[in-house]
Order: structure tokens, then sequence, then C-alpha cells
């Protein structure tokens, strides 16, 4: 026997060949109405001989802006390992998830000069850092001022320590409970185990506000990053003598460049100012009884 002849497949409806509307011509006045208009020609059909897109076509068709693309989000290098790769982690979050802004002063800081070169001369040990003068000066400012501190009730200063593996941020707790000659014995403490990595995870948590000096680098002024969950951060520059008027007469001063970096999704811009300017009367010249 014969195999059965296969059965003639069903006829199926041929489907028109759709034309791209991206080739359909259109009309200079068409062209430049649908820019202006938003319109996406593509979407657009033509009324016109052969289907030409005319003006009125672009008039009648609903606007569809182009969806502009979605910036990928910014990641950490998949290279970065250990504390160098937290740092970076810590630093990324404060960038994309804040709204900061640095306001920056200059400030007379003659009278900072003479008292650590009196205190050193007197053989104070250790002899307190201008990073600890600034700390005593800040603690008074945030007592103002406790916005910039986050509201929080405890003042608990982190210093920002250079270390062989990257940055670390230990928190002298308590400021304006210590003396100037007991912040200078903590912070000397903090930032000597800090750059041999003796230091605990309670020492580098807590914190309020931050202080980070790039002075010794010869660094006169940048835009410090917020230390989250702070609110903001002190940049610190270099201390330059420098001729400076002051009324008729010209004198020496000894003068540095303060750098406020802070939160303004809590904090708006003449609060942080009014702190940075209390901070400035502080230091020119500082008054004997908050050092």
């Amino acid at each position: 026997p014969t195999p059965a002849a296969a059965a003639p497949a069903a006829p199926t409806a041929a489907a028109a060949p759709a034309t791209p509307a991206s080739t359909t011509p259109a009309a200079p006045r068409a062209a430049r109405r649908a820019i202006a208009a938003g319109v996406d020609l593509r979407t657009v059909r033509g009324t016109g001989k052969g289907g030409r897109i005319r003006e009125a076509d672009v008039l009648a068709a609903p606007a569809t802006p182009a969806t502009p693309a979605t910036p990928s989000a910014p990641a950490v290098p998949s290279a970065l390992r250990g504390l160098r790769r937290t740092i970076a982690e810590r630093m990324l979050r404060s960038k994309t998830e804040t709204a900061a802004v640095t306001l920056t002063t200059r400030v007379d800081a003659t009278a900072l000069v003479k008292l650590r070169a009196a205190l050193k001369a007197a053989g104070t040990e250790p002899v307190p850092s201008y990073n600890d003068m600034l700390m005593k000066l800040v603690a008074g400012a945030l007592r103002e001022h406790p916005a910039l501190n986050g509201q929080a009730s405890a003042i608990n200063i982190c210093l920002a320590v250079d270390t062989e593996e990257g940055l670390l941020a230990p928190v002298v707790r308590d400021v304006p409970g210590l003396t100037l000659q007991q912040v200078a014995e903590r912070s000397a403490d903090l930032v000597a185990r800090a750059r041999v990595r003796k230091l605990t995870a309670e020492e580098l948590s807590g914190g309020t506000f931050t202080i980070t000096n790039l002075g010794a680098m010869g660094v006169d002024a940048f835009t410090p990053i917020i230390n989250l969950p702070e609110c903001a951060v002190l940049g610190v520059g270099r201390i330059v003598r420098e001729p400076v008027v002051v009324g008729d007469a010209v004198c020496l001063q000894d003068r540095v460049w303060l750098s406020l970096t802070f939160e303004h999704l809590l904090v708006d811009g003449a609060p942080a100012a009014r702190f940075l300017d209390t901070l400035r009367k502080a230091v020119d010249p500082p008054p004997a009884e908050t050092l």
C-alpha cells in the first residue's frame, strides 16, 4: 500500500507588511513642529500624498516625548577590599543620599597660634593640637546650634585620622565636659591607636560631628564629606601668616580656612551659616574661659 498523502496545510491569512513609520516622509514644517511639540514622528500617520506627514497630522497627534534613559547607580569598584571597601561604601552612600552643601569662611587664628606656643613653652604634655582647640570651640558652637549636632543630646566629636590602610574617625565623647588638656590626652591616644588599628568598634561609633584637617598637607580649603549618620563636618585648612588690612592699618595675622559641609535636608543654609559665624567669633580670638 502507498502512504497516505499529507493533508494540505490550511491556508493562513498573509499579514500585510507594515511600513516602518520612521521611513514615512515628513514635510519640513511637520518635522520642526514635531520637535517643538515633543511628538515622535514614528507614531504619526501621514494623510498627504503617498502617506507624507503634514503639519496638520503632527498637530492632531498626541505628544509622545522620549523617555530619558535612567542612569545606572554608581557602584563601589569590585576590586576594593577590606577597610578600603568599607570607606568607599560609606563615602558613596554619603554622596548619593545627602543634599550636601559647603560653606567656607576665613578666620583669624592668631590667638590659637599664640596659645599653642605658650602651652608648648610651658612644657605641657601632650601639647594640645589645633584640632584639640577647635574641638572645644566646635563643641561650644554646637551647644548654641544643636541642629548641626543632629539634635543629639551628647556632643561626641569624631577626628578624621589618616592611616596607611585608609581613613578612620575615632570619637572623643562628651567634649563639653572635658578640659582642653583632657581632650588633648584622649585624642592623642585615639590617633596613636588608630594608626596601628587598635581601636574598638565603640571608639569608632556614636559620633555626632566630625573634624577633618588637611592643613598639614598644605591644603587651604576643601569640601569635606559628611560622616553619616551625622549632620555636618568641619574641614580645616593650613594656617598661613599674611598681611591683613584692619581698619586703616596693615597687620600680620595667622589665618585659616574653615569649610562646613552640612546636610541640607536637615538644616537650612542660614542656621548653618550662623553656626559657622559663631565658630568664627570663638576662634577670633577665642575667649580664655572657652579653652
